[in-house]
């Protein structure tokens, strides 16, 4: 204990130094994950630990788990990838490490995480920045968010041991587990299914046979990499805007802009095109006209790609000449601030679109 005392900040640096190293990782890797902690076992744990098993340590060192690391993903499937890079790029106790998806009764879904006892690699060791942890080692928890909230809602219920539990709970408990090892893999397959529409969307997005395809965000997200009017118009806006464009669009950002294209009756990605095509050189003089008189200057101004989604519906919007209808439009799509502001929108629109049709 005395040794713990005087060395819990090396072990906290330690665990701050591995979170750093593991996030960075898997940045490296593009594996997505819902967090990373890392705690240091508490002196009073750590004493009643060495109390009841205190014939198996000899020093500080011979405990693994002072620091411990947990790291939860979203998805059952990158337990493993994450596995295979724990185990490539730290060195790894083998026999002190587990993995408790295979090591458990099936019943135990919360608690099939996979557990690694590592320390820092050799390779790594010999950088100043870890050179003082040599010889530390730390417990990796990997586990998806489901088994993560299973086995929290355990902890909580006091569910510590199958036999103290009466049975026909066991038996809730047993199918529960079932359920959400059921929903880990139905995710999973969703995810596959995402990846394999989004690769088919890139292939096929001029395809006749893809034209009826309701629109969604893939084809959205495809179309603005990809498609060569859209992109001219995005920049013609980029510029007109003097702002860059953000690197990612949410899905509020996908939602409402399909939101606006469905109100215009524009629901297929054939539909789609056709506005595109029709509507390109009339939406880059309608951004024109609306953002050069509101140049921004700032240089951290940023606008989203849908951008140019935004003013082909304004350009689809101008083949109407009633108010209201530019009204109703800018109301039910939630365009401005609020119906006064509406209306002085719909008014400044209306007489656009006359001057240009002029």
């Amino acid at each position: 204990m005395k040794q713990y005392d005087e060395k819990k900040h090396l072990y906290r640096n330690f665990g701050d130094a591995v979170e750093h190293l593991l996030k960075s990782l898997l940045f490296n890797a593009e594996i997505t994950y819902n967090a990373i902690t890392y705690r240091i076992k508490e002196r009073e744990s750590l004493s009643r630990k060495i109390d009841i098993k205190g014939d198996k340590y000899g020093n500080l060192t011979d405990l693994t788990d002072i620091t411990g690391l947990r790291i939860i993903t979203y998805y059952a499937d990158d337990v493993d990838r994450i596995s295979d890079l724990v185990e490539k790029e730290f060195d790894v106790d083998k026999n002190n490490s587990i993995d408790k998806r295979k090591a458990l009764e099936p019943d135990r879904f919360g608690y099939c995480s996979v557990h690694y006892i590592v320390g820092i690699h050799s390779k790594r060791l010999k950088l100043e920045e870890y050179a003082a942890y040599k010889g530390l080692k730390c417990e990796i928890q990997i586990r998806s968010v489901l088994q993560h909230a299973w086995a929290e809602i355990e902890h909580d219920l006091g569910y510590k041991s199958a036999i103290a539990v009466p049975r026909d709970i066991r038996r809730d408990f047993s199918r529960l587990a079932g359920l959400l090892e059921l929903a880990d893999k139905e995710f999973d397959q969703i995810r596959n299914k995402l990846s394999s529409y989004r690769l088919e969307a890139e292939n096929k997005i001029d395809n006749e046979e893809f034209m009826n395809q309701e629109i969604d965000a893939v084809l959205l997200d495809t179309l603005i990499t990809t498609n060569t009017d859209i992109i001219e118009i995005n920049k013609e806006i980029e510029k007109y805007f003097g702002a860059d464009f953000t690197e990612e669009i949410s899905a509020e950002g996908y939602a409402s802009t399909i939101k606006e294209l469905n109100w215009l009756k524009i629901n297929t990605l054939g539909e789609l095109t056709r506005v595109i095509q029709n509507n390109k050189e009339l939406a880059i003089k309608i951004a024109y006209s609306k953002l050069v008189e509101n140049r921004k200057t700032s240089t951290d101004a940023i606008i989203n790609r849908t951008i140019a989604f935004f003013y082909l519906c304004y350009a689809e919007l101008f083949k109407q000449e009633d108010m209201e209808v530019y009204i109703s439009y800018l109301d039910e799509n939630n365009i401005g601030k609020d119906q006064e502001s509406r209306i002085v929108v719909a008014q400044e629109l209306l007489s656009l679109r006359n001057k240009l049709h002029n």
